[in-house]
């Protein structure tokens, strides 16, 4: 069943989809990883980023809000290496945006992902486009300009995949 608005339990597992993606695409992304320099570890350090943060999402009952404050608190304590800082500071921004919330609509997450673009740019004193700041920031956009009032939160999400697929 397509839902209008998600709550913490089923964003705790949507993080947790995330990060099983991530980790079945961690070799591509740290060959993919060329700026600033060609380290190669750029998926790996997502991947314990975001470790860090489904894990405390999962211990957390709470409402959406609770459990994003969760994750992103996870994240910036795990954050590693430049990926991992900009990915942190994404969640500190979504988690900010959905604060105080028991369940998210698609228009929250909209917000959320906005708002989360903006801290992790505004987090780098010389952001540099052509990172994963611009796949962020194109997803978020994609996803908010082809979402409508009758979108669903699982629809939101496919179009903010496409959306960092096509960036």
């Amino acid at each position: 069943m397509l839902q209008s608005a998600i709550g913490g339990a089923e964003f705790s597992a949507l993080l947790a989809g995330g990060l099983a993606s991530l980790k079945a695409s961690a070799d591509e992304i740290n060959e993919l990883n060329v700026f600033p320099i060609p380290d190669g570890d750029t998926g790996d350090n997502m991947v314990s980023t975001l470790s860090g943060g489904a894990k405390l999402a999962k211990s957390c009952s709470g409402g959406v809000g609770e459990v994003a404050e969760h994750a992103a608190r996870g994240m910036v304590l795990g954050a590693r290496g430049n990926s991992g800082v900009i990915l942190s500071q994404m969640f500190a921004g979504i988690a900010a945006s959905l604060s105080g919330k028991t369940s998210a609509s698609v228009h929250d997450f909209i917000a959320a992902f906005d708002a989360g673009v903006k801290q992790a740019y505004a987090s780098l004193s010389d952001p540099v486009e052509g990172t994963m700041l611009t796949v962020m920031r194109l997803a978020a956009d994609y996803a908010r300009e082809n979402s409508n009032e009758n979108t669903s939160v699982e629809e939101y999400f496919k179009l903010y995949e496409e959306g960092a697929s096509r960036a």
